[in-house]
């Protein structure tokens, strides 16, 4: 494993997790469960998880880890954070998607600072995109990826597995950057010290060609970097603006 280069631009909290117990991963089930081992209770269960990227190397047995209880759910727990790369990634997306829009609604993010959250999930035909956003009186429409592999570089990659449905979601970003909407996609690096951003060309070649694609034609295409800090249960916003590298 790299031995990771610390780079943090700044250290803002953006979201607190007020309910979590420490676990010990164990095996990864199927897409949306992994069995633990709550430190708590000394019991192995079997918790949820709504990341359904593949997170291999992540998602490594005996990888400390921790876990926030879940109601309306047959499972009483779901893993939001993993050890990985020098301190503890947020593979939670929804967490990282709350942690964004704390950000910018507290203006973290210079450069959307004149930016509040207007909608979430707003529906664009029959696709639904993540925010709205209302800059100064224009609208700006906002779809994020969950971004927890690290290449050996310290890059975050994205995708980790093809994804038909990232492809999708940069296609309607295109098209709305040619019928002059303003769009931003933005890939959240979840995991501590990260570098900088790169599309997975060995994973998904065709996303990254059409990432760079939509870049050229006016699709605003930004990466941030989060991290979760066990001590008091902060999710960390460490870089507001980190390199994004297409080509």
């Amino acid at each position: 494993m790299l031995n990771p280069v610390v780079v943090r631009v700044l250290t803002c909290e953006v979201y607190t997790v007020k309910d979590y117990v420490a676990c010990r991963v164990d095996s990864r089930i199927n897409r949306f469960v992994v069995r633990a081992y709550i430190e708590d209770t000394h019991e192995t269960v079997d918790v949820h998880i709504n990341n359904t990227g593949k997170l291999t190397g992540v998602l490594r047995r005996d990888a400390r880890g921790y876990c926030y209880p879940i109601r309306g759910s047959k499972l009483s727990y779901r893993l939001f954070s993993v050890e990985y790369h020098g301190g503890f990634a947020v593979i939670d997306t929804g967490l990282q998607e709350l942690s964004f829009a704390s950000a910018v609604e507290a203006g973290m993010i210079p450069w959307l600072r004149d930016c509040r959250v207007k909608t979430r999930a707003p529906r664009i035909g029959r696709h639904r995109l993540d925010y709205l956003l209302s800059c100064i009186g224009e609208e700006l429409l906002v779809e994020t990826k969950s971004a927890v592999l690290a290449d050996s570089e310290g890059y975050a990659l994205y995708p980790d597995t093809p994804s038909l449905r990232g492809r999708k979601h940069v296609e309607l970003l295109l098209s709305l950057a040619r019928e002059g909407r303003k769009v931003l996609l933005l890939f959240i690096a979840a995991f501590p010290n990260a570098k900088g951003f790169k599309p997975n060309r060995q994973i998904d070649p065709v996303l990254a060609r059409l990432v760079s694609e939509a870049a050229k034609a006016g699709v605003n295409v930004k990466s941030i970097g989060l991290m979760f800090e066990p001590a008091g249960g902060r999710i960390i916003l460490y870089n507001p603006d980190m390199p994004v590298l297409l080509d």
